[in-house]
């Protein structure tokens, strides 16, 4: 039993060294393999080198420096990595940023400049390094990628100022941006930047010619470019001759056309341009012809031809302060005028409302006015004979807003002065002063919101103050002539509320009971029958709005027009369409 035991332990011991034996030689066997890998991965290296593939022995060298078996010829491999991988990662990184950044400018013109750094330090170095650059370029073709990414880039900016997507000032720097060597060299670079701004520009403010726009909107445009020019460091002698010589037309077509306002508003427009077009024609012609037009007034003052002066004087005030010529020219015509004789008979009087006529009431000229302390005046005058005037008294000294001669007011054909003064209570105080034989007699008296002649010696007075207050009121001369309220007219039809939907767009008055709040109104039962299929009683209605405060449950006699439909939800949940009863009047 013992022996068996102690042949079985050495029979173990044998196993496990030759095990042991087999796996170094296993080792031994994959270092011996790996090592030949790693010459071969070098010598290959080595004649890719001398060939001058540095790209490929850049490749062998790093796949033998990974091959760690044996330490041979590693510090040849670490001399010519430490010159090609530098170059080969700058590169495909430059490529993969290129292509990640082609739609982002500013990072692709960083890449660029990056590119260009290396490419100096690379082309400058040893002839490996040029050598090294030269291969991986042909290999990420990374010239001819930014080629394409920075004409692409060119294109869109060139496209967005064209469709006005983006603001010029960004569209100019962009381009900027751009290398010069994508433009040719810097003087092309600085040539085509400036042609393609020079020429939207130019198209630009001709389109806004062509169209003829106003000319305020083509001197802003003209002074937005100026600006823009300025700012780009560009020419802009192109715009102002283009402006100048369009300028310089459109005034010429004004003055020609007699359009003397028409010219004072373009050339102050134009006077807008001053700073940016100092030496232009356009001025001098400005200058000239206002001159001349100035000249012209002052001829047609002299010569009595007061409203032709003085509209010529008003249609230059954007262009030059008329005021007081034309106040000159006023006091001139004021002079020439026959409503002057009244000044001359009144001299220590202020008249301040006038009116005249021609042939009327067996006179050559009438004149009525009214003085500032309340005097009222109506003179008449037949060729060349004295003035004779009629004197009355304005009570109260009112303000007064318009003055007229009527003849439809009187009694017989007697001149009538009607006076509108401000009223407290009302729009207007309406006052009438008949002219009889010399004497002048008050025949109106009203405060009220309008009145009208509806027919000889017939009133329509709305909205007096007083009786008929609210309403519209007739007012008739009485046996002295006198207008006084006479009655209310009568403007509507009285009908019960069942009768409503009969007076479709007619006025009409009646009573009812606001049976519940619906739509912004009130409703009113018009019919209620029941219903014994649905047993429930249907009611029809009628809708009143135009007043907001109808209470519920309450009577209300109403004055308005049924003009419409709505559609409303009712007490049963559903769906009708009523008639709407626009309220004008609620009677109290």
């Amino acid at each position: 039993m013992r022996k068996s035991t102690v042949y079985k332990k050495v029979i173990r011991s044998q196993n496990f060294f030759l095990l042991l034996l087999t796996i170094l030689l296993v080792l031994v066997g994959g270092k011996i393999i790996l090592a030949h890998e790693k010459i071969a991965d070098y010598e290959e290296a080595v004649r890719l080198y001398q060939s001058g593939n540095l790209v490929g022995a850049e490749k062998k060298f790093r796949a033998a420096k990974r091959n760690l078996s044996v330490i041979d010829h590693n510090q040849v491999i670490n001399q010519k990595l430490a010159i090609l991988s530098p170059i080969r990662e700058a590169m495909e990184d430059l490529d993969k940023e290129a292509a990640a950044y082609q739609k982002d400018l500013d990072q692709l013109v960083d890449t660029y400049n990056r590119w260009q750094e290396n490419r100096e330090k690379w082309v400058s170095g040893t002839t490996i390094q040029q050598d090294m650059y030269g291969e991986m370029l042909t290999l990420t073709m990374l010239d001819q990628d930014f080629a394409g990414y920075f004409s692409e880039s060119k294109k869109t900016q060139l496209d967005n100022l064209q469709k006005g997507d983006a603001e010029e000032e960004e569209i100019f720097a962009s381009l900027t941006k751009i290398p010069a060597e994508y433009y040719g060299d810097g003087e092309s670079k600085t040539k085509e930047i400036q042609s393609v701004f020079q020429d939207y520009y130019s198209a630009k403010i001709k389109r806004l010619i062509a169209k003829n726009g106003s000319i305020a909107e083509t001197v802003d445009e003209g002074n937005r470019q100026f600006a823009l020019l300025t700012k780009f460091t560009m020419d802009s002698s192109w715009l102002q001759d283009i402006l100048d010589s369009h300028l310089v037309k459109v005034l010429n077509a004004s003055i020609g056309n007699k359009d003397y306002a028409a010219f004072a508003e373009q050339a102050n427009a134009i006077k807008n341009l001053s700073s940016n077009m100092k030496d232009a024609k356009v001025f001098s012609v400005i200058e000239k012809t206002k001159g001349e037009l100035l000249n012209k007034a002052k001829s047609l003052v002299a010569s009595n031809k007061y409203e032709e002066a003085i509209s010529l004087y008003e249609a230059l005030k954007p262009l030059e302060n008329t005021e007081q010529l034309i106040t000159n020219a006023n006091l001139a015509w004021d002079q020439h005028e026959p409503v002057r004789l009244l000044k001359r008979l009144y001299p220590t009087k202020e008249f301040t409302s006038t009116v005249n006529a021609k042939n009327k009431w067996g006179a050559d000229m009438v004149i009525a006015a009214i003085s500032k302390d309340g005097g009222i005046y109506f003179g008449k005058r037949k060729g060349e004979e004295a003035l004779t005037v009629t004197e009355g008294t304005l009570e109260g000294a009112p303000t007064v807003t318009s003055l007229n001669l009527e003849s439809s007011y009187g009694s017989a054909n007697d001149p009538v002065i009607s006076i509108d003064t401000k009223s407290k209570e009302r729009k207007h105080h309406y006052l009438a002063y008949e002219v009889r034989l010399e004497a002048m007699v008050k025949i109106l008296d009203v405060e009220a919101d309008n009145v009208t002649v509806e027919s000889k010696q017939l009133l329509l007075v709305e909205n007096p103050a007083g009786q008929g207050g609210g309403e519209l009121a007739y007012y008739e001369p009485d046996a002295q002539g006198v207008y006084r309220f006479s009655k209310i007219k009568i403007d509507y039809v009285d009908i019960q509320v069942s009768e409503v939907t009969n007076y479709v767009g007619k006025k009409v008055r009646f009573t009812a009971n606001a049976a519940a709040k619906a739509n912004g109104g009130a409703l009113v039962t018009l019919s209620e029958t029941y219903n014994y299929t649905t047993n429930r009683w249907e009611k029809m209605y009628v809708l009143l709005k135009g007043q907001s405060d109808f209470t519920i449950y309450k009577s209300y006699t109403v004055i308005g027009t049924l003009n419409g439909y709505e559609d409303m939800t009712d007490e049963n949940g559903e769906q009708i369409r009523v008639p709407v009863f626009t309220v004008e009047k609620v009677e109290k």
